[in-house]
């Protein structure tokens, strides 16, 4: 019996440890919340989403987005496929010949179906998210499905329903009467017009680019004059100098915090519709070679950021397996000195230099 005591106490002291941490990590998650801080929010709603009321098999996977200053949610939520939706309208048993007939549904019929249960899906991950977090003013939603590219065969995400709404407007509806699709409409959604094809929207808000928390432009190029070399150049200027070459190229971005970067110095979008997504850039204001490890780091902020492209921008250059790393990964543009240099004289109208302790290899410049 003393024996069976002392195990019994040793057991609860453990469990009381276990309430205590976890207690203790509940109450720094909702102090975060209280406080907007932005991290404590996001993980909350993404809690809020993984735990919607959707049938089984129905995805769950979810991206949040908070604006503390807005009080502003953005949700990217994967929707199910056109397989929710039954193309069997019924079976009809023949007893004659002893064997079920399958009665297809109209395609016509499974199509509405499918644009009811997107619609269904984006009015309930919005009404649970207001319900979890009374503070948000608005709600930007954006419904996703995975879908490969006929054209390159690459993975992408097709969006098929975006809106953006207030919580005033969201609370006057009255859901259980609602017509899903006519509501979203009224809400001043858009709709993909074929969505059982996949057949992709632009998203009212695309709050993948909000999420790069901007950092307040610095015109680098205005401190060229003084201070022509690079190597002397402060590298949070270096950074808004890269974005500013990249600017003059057509582009468009901004360069983000430090505190949230995750190894992102700027972001650039292209608008071309053939070419046209987003671009990490990460600037390297180094005075040796920069070798694989920086390509790899470059490849996996690709993947994890989603982006159709990276680009690496240093003062120095780089080794030939970094090259050729980067040409096997086929999403990369490296862009040494050399060619920085040459690019800033050409599009920013600037003559700088760049003192290297050890001369570079000679390499030709390309437009």
């Amino acid at each position: 019996m003393a024996a069976a005591r002392a195990d019994h106490a040793q057991r609860a002291r453990a469990h009381e440890e276990q309430l205590r941490t976890f207690n203790a990590a509940l109450d720094w998650e909702l102090a975060g919340v209280i406080d907007r801080d932005h991290q404590a929010v996001e993980r909350y709603l993404n809690r809020v989403l993984a735990a919607l009321p959707l049938p089984e098999g129905f995805p769950r996977q979810a991206d949040v987005y908070f604006d503390a200053q807005a009080e502003q949610a953005g949700i990217k939520l994967q929707l199910p496929g056109q397989e929710v939706a039954p193309t069997v309208r019924q079976y009809q048993y023949i007893a004659a010949r002893d064997e079920e007939k399958v009665i297809a549904r109209p395609i016509r019929e499974t199509v509405e179906l499918y644009r009811s249960v997107i619609s269904q899906v984006a009015l309930l991950a919005i009404r649970d998210v207001f319900a979890a977090d009374p503070r948000l003013e608005s709600v930007a939603f954006n419904g996703r499905v995975p879908a490969i590219n006929p054209a390159t065969g690459r993975d992408e995400d097709r969006y098929l329903i975006s809106l953006d709404v207030s919580r005033a407007e969201f609370e006057a509806l009255v859901l259980d009467r609602v017509t899903p699709y006519r509501c979203v409409q009224d809400l001043h959604a858009i709709v993909s017009k074929h969505p059982y094809e996949l057949e992709g929207v632009e998203p009212i808000l695309d709050f993948d680019l909000k999420k790069y928390r901007r950092a307040e432009s610095i015109d680098a190029v205005a401190t060229l004059d003084s201070r022509p070399d690079l190597m002397e150049m402060n590298p949070d200027y270096f950074e808004h100098l890269t974005r500013q070459v990249f600017e003059a190229l057509g582009l468009e971005g901004w360069n983000t915090e430090h505190s949230y970067d995750d190894g992102v110095d700027a972001v650039m979008m292209n608008k071309t519709v053939a070419v046209g997504g987003l671009t990490i850039v990460q600037s390297k204001r180094y005075k040796n070679a920069i070798g694989v490890n920086h390509i790899r780091e470059l490849a996996g902020a690709i993947e994890e950021k989603r982006a159709t492209k990276g680009i690496l921008v240093t003062t120095s250059w780089f080794t030939p397996q970094s090259e050729r790393k980067a040409r096997e990964n086929g999403r990369m543009e490296l862009i040494d000195g050399q060619h920085l240099v040459w690019l800033i004289e050409q599009k920013l109208g600037k003559k700088v230099l760049i003192n290297l302790p050890k001369r570079p290899p000679r390499r030709s410049t390309s437009s």
